[in-house]
């Protein structure tokens, strides 16, 4: 009987997934792509891979599982100048309920970064994106006793025909990034307009319009006692389901203490409004980014004696030409 309660409430999340969950990652600085376009090619060296992966459970039972993938790098300057382009591409899927749904996004962006400084430490970049989402339901996946079971047909074939098969859509997004990045210190702060068409899921007259999300954040890591680092992070959502902000910070703690060999170890803390805290730890060196974090929900968040849980693992690892001997941080 403890199993009717959950399927019950996934079935409704389900039915809802297309307006009410939105990609939610609890290390969403790692992903430099994450927060928009204009970040591409704004890393340490020429190229980056960064990825997040994780999983939402209820009761021990996979609810979501979150994929994010993406590689950006960026052109060598023209002569005569030091500004350059960044290119980027990333792939994000949101599985409900073991691949019953999958929501799955591709995006390409583009970003031209201008120096405002000589030393090159202060960056002003301006992007733009295009992102194709494809969502698809695997009816295999749907066996519900009477209220749906495809082989037994006890509802009919037809009451899930209403649905299309393949629905996609494409969506544009433009946003503005400025970085300062010295030898001893990061901050970087921008903004992000994502002009968001979700597919429709059937045939119905009544699907959910298009709709426009803004996303502003900042990210700061700076030196104090010595070799010890204090980073935070902060971001804000805004879009039609509610407003959504995340904020907290990091203690870095050094574990070597030569400057030509990073490594640095960090223990954090963020909050999401209204849903949870996450603690989280990360480990730096030169050219790796390995972070995990666990979610830690508000009990009134499901309305029921239902406890949900997160775990995120996070990965970024940069190759190519090093620009120079700059701050190396946890937000690069």
């Amino acid at each position: 009987m403890k199993k009717y309660p959950i399927i019950l409430f996934s079935v409704l999340l389900l039915s809802i997934v297309s307006n009410a969950q939105d990609i939610v990652l609890s290390q969403p600085f790692v992903s430099n792509q994450f927060f928009g376009p204009a970040g591409v090619g704004n890393g340490m060296y020429t190229s980056r891979i960064q990825g997040n992966i994780k999983e939402q459970m209820i009761d021990g039972d996979n609810l979501y599982r979150t994929i994010v993938v993406g590689y950006d790098t960026r052109f060598e300057p023209a002569e005569n100048t030091k500004n350059f382009l960044g290119i980027g591409g990333h792939i994000m899927s949101d599985q409900v309920m073991n691949g019953a749904m999958k929501s799955n996004f591709v995006a390409l962006d583009l970003a031209y970064h201008i120096f405002l400084d000589n030393r090159l430490y202060k960056d002003l970049s301006v992007g733009l994106g295009t992102v194709f989402a494809q969502t698809t339901l695997d009816k295999s996946n749907l066996r519900f006793a009477d209220q749906y079971d495809l082989a037994a047909g006890y509802t009919g074939n037809a009451s899930m025909e209403n649905l299309i098969p393949y629905p996609s859509s494409f969506s544009a997004n433009a946003g503005v990034l400025y970085t300062k990045h010295s030898d001893e210190s990061f901050l970087q702060t921008g903004g992000t307009a994502l002009f968001f068409t979700k597919p429709n899921l059937t045939y119905a007259l009544t699907n959910t319009a298009p709709e426009t999300k803004y996303r502003i954040f900042v990210n700061a890591e700076t030196p104090f006692f010595a070799d010890y680092t204090l980073a935070f992070h902060g971001n804000f959502l805004n879009r039609k389901a509610g407003n959504q902000f995340y904020i907290g910070a990091s203690l870095g703690v050094p574990l070597t203490n030569y400057m030509d060999e990073v490594k640095r170890i960090y223990f954090g803390c963020y909050y999401r409004n209204q849903e949870a805290v996450v603690p989280t730890i990360s480990f730096i060196s030169d050219k790796y980014v390995v972070g995990l974090s666990y979610d830690i929900y508000n009990p009134n968040i499901t309305g029921a004696n239902l406890k949900l849980s997160s775990l995120e693992l996070s990965l970024s690892t940069s190759f190519g030409s090093k620009k120079t001997n700059l701050f190396r941080t946890i937000f690069d």
